[in-house]
Order: structure tokens, then C-alpha cells, then sequence
């Protein structure tokens, strides 16, 4: 991967991974564009730790007060209750990546779906918002927390964007905008970080010492544009709401169905 390729996946990845819009739809349609189907795992491992950092650095706070509640607690106190949440609604999906993952990826990444799922999840986005819900992350019950879990799995259809369909179960649930993001973007530490560490099974030293200098790029790039991305978002989603990134799916989309498929 030459290093121009390897900045813009940097940067699509960090900038898409947070917002719902749906990163696989953005990488599929530039890597066809720069005609490379593959990007490496390289790439992958670089911008899912990327991310990852992201997401615990700008919820530092949050990650060090359920660290301390986890300690000093006990577990079924009302101070675990996110952490205990946030393990009830990463479950579903480590199930269902575990064993349907690389066949959705062989059957499902195309452009085809990738068009209709960012179709059809940025409507449902947009009924979601509908509800205007005002309950904040504490609203949550184990029950309304597996649910999302559950709409999670749906992130592994191509084109769906993972915070993207649990800020759709957060609203539909009675969340605030602000709160369906804040629970997504927490929901992504764990999640993001199952991933990396099975890609990081995968990698060898010996790829991590011919490709260092790629993997820096990546790691860096991603974390510093979706630190600024999740920053953003939360603070301008209660005034801006969903409507501009529902339309822009339905033309990315509709533009996909017309010119890629």
C-alpha cells in the first residue's frame, strides 16, 4: 500500500468509524476507486487501535471511574451499572462475529449490499429520531442494553455502520441523542477491541517489524481523526440531529446503486 492510499484509509476510517454513516461503505468505494481490494491486515490492525485509543482517551473519565467502581464495589452496585451494560451489550456481537463474520465478509461485502443496507439503516435512523427520547445512559436496563447488543450484530452486514445501528436502538428505546451516542461510542472500547486482538492473533512479529512504519501511520492518523470526530459529533448532534447524515446515506446509497453496482 503506497503511503498516499494508506493516509486517506487512515482518515476515512477514523472519520467514519464514529459517525453513522458507515466505514465499509466509504473504504469499499475508495478502495475500488484506487482499484485495491485488500488493504492488508497492517491497515486493519493500524486503524482499529487507532480508534480504540481514541474512544478511551476521550472517555478517559468514564474508563477510569468504572475501573474504580469495578474494584472497590461490589458488582451489583448501582456504580458498575454501565460497565455491567456495556459487557451485556458486547456479547451478541462477539457470538455472531464469531461465527458468521468471515461469511458475511465472502458472501455480503459488495457493493450491491453495501448500497441497500446504508439505504435502509439510515431510514430506520431516521424513525429513530422520531421518537425523541430524553432518558439519559443511566435510563438503561440489562434488558434494554442486550437489545442494542443485539442491533449491533447487524454491523456485520457491510454498509450498516456499527454506531450507526446502536444509536438507532438507543433512540428507539427512549435515549437521547446525546446519550444513544455517548452509550455507542463507549459500547465501541470493548467491541473494537475484541476485533483488534483478533487481528492482532494474526499478526506476526516479523510483519510488525518489516511494516512498522505503516502501522504508525495508521494507528496515528485514525486515532487522531476520530478523536476530533467523536468530539464533534457530541457536541453538535442535539442541535443538528440525525436528518443530515440520513441524507447523506441515502445519496451515498443511491449513488452507489446508480455507478457501482
Amino acid at each position: 500500500m503506497d503511503t498516499l492510499q494508506l493516509v486517506l484509509l487512515s482518515v476515512i476510517q477514523g472519520l467514519t468509524e464514529f459517525l453513522p454513516v458507515s466505514s465499509s461503505a466509504h473504504l469499499v468505494l475508495l478502495s475500488e476507486f484506487l482499484r485495491q481490494e485488500d488493504q492488508g491486515i497492517i491497515f486493519d490492525v493500524g486503524v482499529h487501535f487507532g480508534t480504540l485509543i481514541a474512544a478511551i482517551v476521550y472517555f478517559r473519565s468514564d474508563v477510569k471511574t468504572m475501573l474504580i467502581n469495578l474494584i472497590s464495589e461490589k458488582l451489583a452496585s448501582p456504580g458498575n451499572n454501565l460497565t455491567i451494560n456495556l459487557v451485556v451489550a458486547v456479547f451478541p456481537i462477539l457470538v455472531a462475529g464469531f461465527f458468521l463474520r468471515d461469511s458475511i465478509d465472502l458472501k455480503l461485502r459488495n457493493s450491491e449490499v453495501i448500497a441497500y443496507a446504508t439505504i435502509l439503516f439510515g431510514l430506520l435512523l431516521y424513525l429513530a429520531q422520531l421518537n425523541k427520547g430524553k432518558e439519559d445512559v443511566d435510563f438503561l436496563s440489562l434488558p434494554r442494553a442486550f437489545v442494542i447488543g443485539l442491533f449491533q450484530c447487524l454491523a456485520l452486514i457491510p454498509g450498516t455502520s456499527r454506531s450507526g445501528i446502536t444509536i438507532t436502538a438507543g433512540l428507539f428505546l427512549g435515549l437521547s441523542a446525546t446519550a444513544a451516542s455517548r452509550f455507542s461510542f463507549l459500547l465501541a472500547i470493548p467491541t473494537i477491541g475484541a476485533i483488534a486482538l483478533v487481528e492482532l492473533v494474526r499478526f506476526s512479529f516479523l510483519d510488525l517489524s518489516q511494516n512498522g512504519i505503516e502501522l504508525l501511520i495508521a494507528i496515528t492518523i485514525s486515532f487522531l481523526v476520530a478523536y476530533i470526530s467523536i468530539d464533534l459529533f457530541l457536541r453538535l448532534i442535539e442541535r443538528i440531529g440525525f436528518t443530515p447524515f440520513v441524507i447523506y446515506r441515502l445519496l451515498l446509497g443511491g449513488w452507489l446503486l446508480l455507478y457501482w453496482t
